[in-house]
């Protein structure tokens, strides 16, 4: 094995170096084990390396050489959240390193400048941001004018409880519940100081930025892709933290139980200019949350725009499972068709489109179904979500086959 390794040259030992690097960045940022898988798949042909992937949700192990003189390298990374600005600083500079635009040491340089640079958006904005998703969230979601205000509430004091819990060194396995305590408890409190609101409404809007709905999607998507170790522990995760959440709505409404109730107002059916304001809304939250940069606004707010008018047209048209799949579907071709024109990651536009067609919801209310004691909607309920997810990622499948992404590599 030593004499293998003396044996490579200095631009084989650079490039694989660079791999690593670039490698245990994507995977830090949020890339899927296909996304990531494939691109460094194309990055180690184009610079001249033997090299083999395998990807799940905590560790990257990369396999170089061939298959009877291979080196292992294993990466133990923590799963991070979305980062747009830094996967697409990431996908540029491996473009510019395949494409002999820039030296490889230069570029893994750059790749440590890039995942070492502080977030674009600090707390405040991100507290900020919460509050904003949970305004548009209880506008999808029917709730009544008075409902907004304590939808933004309900937000902040999620996003303060999230934003905290990340200081703790536990922090990542009590936010989730957590965040379901504070909103329910925060839902109550607004709902009986004003006499009366759509408490479960605003409670949901509240934490659906932390339901891993996105998480759900990417994991069925993996398992269709046959990434199945990667698909199948994502999964997994992904309920554990369905669960927290439900959980902590749990103990949190039951507290709530001692103050009176009031009877929930009637939903709200908002125009067609209050949701497209509220689309708006989502798009400058989810700018904020995934980290992304100010002039992508706009391609964010497409994305948004064409899941929520896509999906609805789609359950409108086919019913709520061929819904989910029709919007993910128009999703799918108008990222990649915004990839292939402006050379730039489809996940700008794809990752908030996701967000709005997010399956979380359903889950959470089946959780929530199944600790009331209400076992057989709780299943119903959950049994649907999993449909809802398969049906996203089969849409997004299809648009790869129908406009596949061009290669930027």
């Amino acid at each position: 094995m030593t004499e293998r390794r003396s044996a490579l040259t200095e631009h084989e030992r650079e490039a694989e170096a660079f791999v690593l690097t670039l490698a245990q960045a994507l995977h830090e940022h949020g890339a899927s084990a296909h996304r990531l898988e494939g691109m460094l798949t194309l990055v180690a042909r184009k610079l001249g390396v033997d090299a083999r992937f395998f990807s799940t949700p905590t560790a990257v192990m990369v396999a170089f050489g061939a298959p009877s003189d291979q080196r292992t390298a294993l990466m133990r990374v923590q799963p991070g959240g979305v980062s747009i600005e830094k996967l697409s600083l990431l996908q540029r500079t491996a473009v510019e390193v395949t494409r002999g635009n820039l030296d490889i040491e230069a570029g893994r340089a750059r790749v440590r400048e890039i995942v070492e640079a502080r977030p674009r958006w600090g707390a405040l904005l991100s507290v900020l941001a919460f509050g904003l998703s949970g305004v548009a969230m209880t506008t999808f979601l029917g709730g009544g004018p008075r409902d907004l205000a304590a939808g933004l509430l309900v937000g902040v004091a999620v996003g303060l409880t999230t934003v905290l819990s990340a200081r703790w060194s536990t922090g990542a396995s009590i936010v989730e519940p957590l965040a379901g305590v504070v909103a329910a408890v925060t839902a109550g409190l607004l709902s009986y100081a004003a006499g009366g609101l759509s408490t479960g409404v605003i409670t949901l809007a509240g934490v659906i930025v932390v339901l891993p709905g996105l998480g759900i999607t990417t994991a069925m998507t993996e398992l269709a892709t046959r990434n199945l170790a990667s698909g199948t522990a994502r999964l997994a995760g992904a309920v554990i933290q369905l669960l927290g959440v439900a959980v902590g709505v749990a103990v949190g409404t039951r507290v709530m139980s001692v103050l009176p109730a009031f009877p929930p107002p009637s939903p709200t059916a908002w125009s067609s200019l209050v949701l497209a304001a509220a689309v708006l809304v989502a798009a400058g939250s989810f700018t904020i949350l995934l980290q992304a940069r100010p002039r992508d606004f706009g391609w964010i707010a497409l994305g948004a725009a064409v899941a929520f008018v896509g999906g609805n047209l789609g359950t409108h048209l086919f019913g709520p499972e061929l819904g989910a799949f029709f919007g993910a579907l128009v999703l799918g071709l108008a990222g990649n068709l915004f990839a292939n024109v402006f050379d730039r990651p489809s996940v700008i536009v794809l990752v908030p489109g996701l967000i709005v067609l997010v399956p979380g919801s359903l889950g959470f209310r089946g959780l929530v179904s199944m600790l009331e004691a209400d076992v057989v909607r709780g299943v119903d309920t959950a049994f649907h979500t999993m449909l809802v997810a398969l049906a996203l990622g089969a849409g997004i499948i299809l648009a790869g086959i129908l406009l596949p992404p061009r290669r930027a590599l």
